[in-house]
């Protein structure tokens, strides 16, 4: 066999166990009615917590666990991180504990934490393990390997996996899980799914996995995420939930004529990748009943001493210096223009009701978070201090909780 038939034979048996491994969007109805009929029993249902990330302007467990239970999350994710995280990783033994049990005196689960744990050799990595796991805890964050550009990547992909088994190891003797966070980012290891798991498909799902982000993996557009997450079913050991949606901004904004479609206007001198939306599309964004926000309420603001044009043009909000502070060629440097803008849960791209029965066929149980990222007074970016009222910070994370409900009903997985 030439060497063009022996590639091509290749091609053909991947492909082949691709198509075997990963039901359709059409077969995947059915494969799920076959498994669900062979068990005959309802998928359990899920619990969903809080990240505590987003309630770091409340400081004291009590406080914590009350706020989760007006919105009515089922649990806490805890961060153990240094300030303004919940609980100092320098200092977990004697905190953690007191912090995880008076979470649950209030009737509320505590399955996993957020750390800055990359691998075993991490700062208080082992210390943090062992606590966690001492209380009953079962999940943790990990990540994020980042890629050094020049270098081929399965090299550097080949170079994880010492580490990943030294972290797995730890994880076997504490009997505790490690979720991988998946990113969007091409810097960021995971953020295909398909690069880390080649690393991880060596080891154990119950002590490593992913910690899918849905919000990040639907920058893999049309249908692309759910070919990921069907091919890592077994390693999908958490579930976090965000939103996006896309937009552009050319810096064209009241030269030349009208756009075809709508036009977004810019905000207060934006920066190429930032993710930052205009003031409009924010205030848009926001849950029903939001008063305007004004001044530095949850929206961006220019550097000190930034000046204001001119304001000329249809909807124009420019910086001093106005298009050539920028520039085309570092608009298009950057991508074209095009950023991402977190938005409320389900008014965004994330296919809720899509995402559902894919977890549901691939028998994903493990916890659930929500990250509210898009303005809501500081509370997004993980702030001691919050400029909107609590009443309307926590409306607007209960809200993101009742679309994920609506959103996974017919699913039967809430």
């Amino acid at each position: 066999m030439n060497r063009r038939k022996f590639l091509e034979a290749g091609a053909g048996t991947v492909f082949a166990g691709l198509i075997a491994r990963v039901p359709s969007a059409a077969q995947a109805p059915l494969a799920h009615a076959t498994a669900a009929s062979t068990a005959g029993t309802a998928p359990a249902k899920l619990k969903v917590d809080a990240y505590s990330r987003h309630l770091q302007w409340l400081r004291t467990a009590d406080e914590v666990a009350v706020a989760a239970i007006e919105m009515g999350y089922d649990g806490v994710d805890i961060t153990v991180r240094p300030y303004p995280g919940h609980v100092n990783p320098d200092n977990v033994a004697q905190e953690l504990p007191p912090f995880v049990n008076t979470i649950r005196k209030h009737g509320l689960l505590v399955r996993s934490i957020t750390a800055n744990i990359e691998d075993a050799e991490s700062a208080n990595a082992e210390r943090i393990i062992a606590t966690a796991s001492s209380l009953g805890i079962t999940h943790y964050w990990w990540g994020t390997f980042r890629y050094e550009p020049g270098r081929p990547v399965f090299e550097q992909l080949e170079a994880l996996k010492p580490r990943v088994s030294k972290l797995a190891a730890l994880n076997e003797k504490y009997r505790m899980t490690a979720m991988y966070h998946t990113y969007s980012r091409p810097e960021a290891v995971g953020s295909v799914i398909w690069d880390l798991l080649h690393v991880l498909k060596n080891f154990d799902p119950a002590y490593v996995g992913f910690h899918y982000d849905a919000g990040h993996q639907a920058h893999h557009f049309n249908g692309l995420w759910e070919v990921n997450l069907r091919a890592a079913g077994p390693y999908i050991a958490g579930l976090a939930l965000k939103d996006f949606v896309p937009e552009q901004d050319l810096g064209l904004l009241g030269e030349g004529g009208p756009y075809p479609g709508p036009v977004q206007a810019r905000s207060d001198n934006p920066q190429p990748g930032e993710g930052v939306g205009p003031r409009a599309a924010q205030a848009a964004a926001m849950p029903a009943g939001t008063p305007a926000l004004s001044g530095r309420q949850g929206l961006p603001q220019p550097p000190a001493g930034a000046g204001r044009g001119s304001g000329r043009g249809r909807g124009s909000q420019r910086s001093g210096g106005g298009s050539a502070d920028r520039g085309l060629a570092s608009v298009w440097a950057a991508g074209n223009g095009w950023r991402s803008r977190q938005v409320p849960l389900g008014t965004g791209v994330v296919d809720l009701p899509r995402l559902a029965q894919v977890l549901k066929d691939i028998n994903f149980s493990g916890p659930v978070e929500i990250q509210a990222e898009y303005p809501n007074g500081g509370a997004e970016s993980a702030r001691d201090k919050i400029t909107l009222p609590r009443m309307q910070v926590l409306g607007a994370m209960k809200r993101d909780l009742l679309t994920l409900r609506h959103g996974f009903a017919a699913s039967g997985l809430l």
